[in-house]
């Protein structure tokens, strides 16, 4: 029996977001899974948003935790942004064989490398005390951090599907050093299966500079791999085939 894959999306999305994924490995004869967090099947409508405030990547977690555990085998974890951090405390479970970051969001203590993400943090930061209520950033922020990689009509497609987001799970992401749950936290030293870490040259909001702190940090467990012309949403993107070949052959190798 093959080992089974699941894939976790990241803020604001759902499972629609890594469908490119779950087709393509299911091709392969893998048995795919792609859950998604409470309230975001197929994304958060903006009339669920009150059923979003207050949510917790804490609980996030626990809501992909609870789906593995009925599982059969230990998965693959495959996460995108925010599903890289969830694949993370998964693996410190032990309830992993191997995990995937697709350009996996910071982990806490990690520090921005760039202007521009110091600049995405400004912008979270004008939106008021937005960690009691729930965000979808404007268009125009999605378009330049998150959907670059897209042309125009993809991008208003694409951000037409996206919905809120609780304030506090962004809070959490982006001002980890006030979170005194420290929820974003990984004890490295306990995460032992293989790990792919992708991140994509011109992913402006994870950049390569910063990933790959994350990267040191777990150590020789990582394959750290740097994306020439792929930018945040890469499973959607143009191109996306040339990751998922990558991330088969890394599962091939060492599962």
């Amino acid at each position: 029996m093959q080992t089974p894959i699941v894939f976790i999306h990241g803020t604001n999305a759902g499972p629609w977001t890594m469908a490119n994924f779950a087709h393509f490995f299911a091709g392969q004869g893998y048995e795919c899974h792609s859950p998604a967090y409470r309230y975001h099947d197929p994304s958060p409508a903006p009339q669920d948003a009150a059923l979003l405030r207050g949510l917790s990547i804490a609980d996030y977690v626990e809501d992909i935790a609870a789906y593995v555990e009925k599982l059969a085998a230990r998965p693959i974890l495959i996460g995108h942004s925010l599903g890289g951090v969830i694949a993370q405390k998964l693996a410190m479970r032990d309830l992993a064989s191997a995990i995937i970051l697709l350009n996996g969001s910071v982990n806490w203590g990690i520090l921005p490398t760039t202007d521009h993400e110091r600049e995405l943090a400004k912008m979270f930061m004008a939106a008021g005390p937005f960690w009691e209520e729930t965000l979808l950033p404007d268009f125009e922020t999605m378009q330049r951090f998150g959907l670059n990689k897209l042309a125009e009509e993809e991008q208003r497609r694409v951000f037409q599907q996206l919905g809120p987001e609780s304030g506090q799970v962004l809070f959490e992401l982006f001002f980890w050093m006030f979170d005194q749950n420290e929820t974003t936290k990984i004890d490295y030293d306990s995460v032992m299966c293989p790990i792919l870490m992708v991140s994509g040259t011109d992913d402006l909001a994870i950049p390569p500079s910063t990933a790959r702190q994350i990267a040191a940090r777990h150590g020789e467990r990582v394959t750290f791999h740097e994306a020439p012309g792929f930018g945040h949403y890469l499973t959607i993107e143009p191109n996306w085939r040339e990751i998922a070949e990558l991330c088969a052959a890394l599962i091939e190798s060492s599962v």
